[in-house]
């Protein structure tokens, strides 16, 4: 954990231009453990490869298309082999937020991972989309260990299921090197998903630093973070937070062609799903990472290039997991005679008669006067031509298992909600309120707060002391995307009275037979 010098940083950094070659000078030294050879000191070292990381989303990949799970661990089972001391790592966000993940809550990924060669990874906010109890049934069924510093028992302040196996931390010896890791979760985590209300989640950088201390007292030598934080908080963290040796991982789809270096640290980005794996192999002396080499492997390249054998064990699962799905996905339900609008571009930032028509169904589900659906809770990014639906589109469309709800909120608290709604469309957020019931206008150029410039309900304008019944979803009750306003109403019809949002969508699919939404002036911009 002791940090270098700057010019020992640009020692380090020698090896890292050297690419393959650099790498394969460091796999390949005879012993794990070697000392000088040219008599000028007598300090040992020890190589040690780091395999980084999954950030999967749930999904599984197409058995017939190179970036699929069985080729990813195909790859890195032959890096992991190929090295005298390895580590395979995960960084979060692998259980869910796919079709598959809303099938099978994640199960699929954990029996996955337990077949590859991966032994920790890090808890993503992802990983709870399902509610706290699923996360720990999957925790409790996984073979590898679940790390985070700052998703904690709010009640005992342990590690977030530790009695199912999760830990704040675990060290590994390696030739006399203990090496310890450890694992952060965005600290917005109870905002976007659905962590329950005995989970807390700590600021990083406070996790950071008494999980360092608790290290040091342990007299661990190397610190390693599976980061779910985004690149430039990583940075930020260890800027502040001395005794981190390096940073694997992120919380977005950012690719970095070579590690980053901050306060010593060594931060290497590598993206999300299957496009990269990620090498880090480190020379390290006592306490000190000596040098380094990285080596990005382009999973698509080298299977197209027949480079990659897949690994068996788990292309059996892909493929067993692909005919059960297909099984539940591929029924026809129902049509529409409108095209969909289920866009990104669309859903974050205007009207849309997806939106519409989900917003119809959730606020009739639960009999409400009006209704919200956060368009970040719309994923599929598709637009669907007019024709035939399946259930594999509906649950493309909201993986989520959101359920609905019904709260009774003052005029004043639903004007701050679908302000909260409009305060970052120009950043794409999933906040973006679909609505029903209900119909307002918003100036993109008016300051944060102040861009509502007319709400209706019923086609009057809403009365900041008067209470209306919204539907909703379970996520948005709690306050999740930034929706405080909504915390404060009054729970009519909780989340065990409701639906999940994709089977109340399928439901009313077989029943109507054939939908044709509209766009019908819900939503308008100055």
């Amino acid at each position: 954990m002791s940090k270098g010098s700057p010019n020992e940083l640009e020692r380090r950094r020698v090896l890292q231009y050297a690419g393959a070659a650099g790498v394969a000078a460091l796999a390949g030294c005879s012993d794990a453990s070697s000392d000088d050879e040219n008599g000028d000191g007598d300090e040992e070292t020890t190589s040690l490869r780091i395999i980084h990381d999954t950030h999967f989303h749930g999904l599984l990949g197409d058995s017939e298309e190179p970036l699929n799970v069985a080729n990813y661990f195909g790859l890195m089972a032959e890096l992991y082999e190929d090295a005298e001391n390895a580590f395979a790592v995960g960084n979060g966000d692998d259980l869910h937020m796919s079709v598959e993940s809303s099938v099978f809550e994640g199960e699929h990924i954990t029996s996955v991972l337990n077949e590859s060669p991966v032994s920790h990874n890090a808890i993503g906010n992802h990983e709870f989309d399902n509610g706290p109890e699923s996360l720990r049934e999957n925790i409790a069924d996984s073979e590898f260990t679940w790390l985070s510093a700052n998703v904690l028992e709010e009640e005992t302040g342990e590690a977030f299921a530790s009695e199912e196996g999760a830990a704040r931390y675990v060290v590994e010896e390696i030739d006399g090197v203990d090496v310890g890791f450890t694992g952060l979760a965005p600290e917005d985590t109870p905002e976007i998903t659905s962590v329950g209300d005995d989970t807390e989640v700590i600021d990083p950088v406070t996790a950071a630093e008494d999980v360092v201390a608790d290290l040091e007292e342990e007299g661990v030598d190397i610190v390693i973070l599976l980061s779910h934080l985004s690149s430039p908080v990583a940075e930020d963290l260890v800027a502040e937070v001395d005794g981190i040796d390096a940073v694997v991982g992120d919380h977005a789809a950012f690719v970095e062609e070579e590690p980053l270096e901050e306060n010593d640290t060594i931060i290497s980005v590598v993206g999300d799903e299957f496009d990269y794996v990620g090498q880090l192999d480190l020379e390290i002396a006592g306490d000190e990472i000596l040098e380094y080499a990285f080596e990005k492997h382009d999973l698509e390249e080298l299977v197209d290039a027949d480079e990659v054998d897949p690994h068996d064990e788990i292309e059996d699962l892909l493929l067993e997991y692909e005919d059960e799905l297909d099984d539940e996905l591929e029924e026809v339900i129902g049509e529409t005679t409108t095209d969909l609008d289920a866009r990104n571009d669309t859903v974050r930032s205007e009207e849309s008669n997806v939106g519409n028509w989900l917003t119809d169904v959730i606020r009739e589900d639960v009999d409400a006067e009006i209704a919200i659906q956060n368009g970040g809770g719309i994923r599929s990014d598709e637009l669907y031509e007019a024709g035939e639906l399946t259930r594999g589109v509906i649950v493309d469309i909201l993986p989520f298992p959101n359920e609905t709800v019904k709260i009774e909120v003052t005029g004043e608290n639903l004007e701050a909600a679908i302000e909260t709604g409009v305060s970052s469309v120009e950043d794409g957020h999933g906040r973006f309120p679909q609505v029903s019931g209900m119909s307002f206008t918003y100036d993109l150029d008016a300051e944060t707060g102040e861009r509502v410039e007319e709400l209706t309900v019923d086609g009057e304008d809403v009365d900041p002391e008067a209470t209306y019944e919204l539907g909703t979803n379970d996520f948005l009750m709690e306050g999740g995307d930034g929706y405080e306003s909504l915390t404060e109403g009054e729970v009519i019809v909780p989340p065990d009275e409701g639906t999940v949002t994709s089977a109340l969508a399928m439901n009313r699919l077989e029943d109507e037979g054939t939908i044709s939404p509209e766009l019908e002036g819900r939503i308008e911009t100055v």
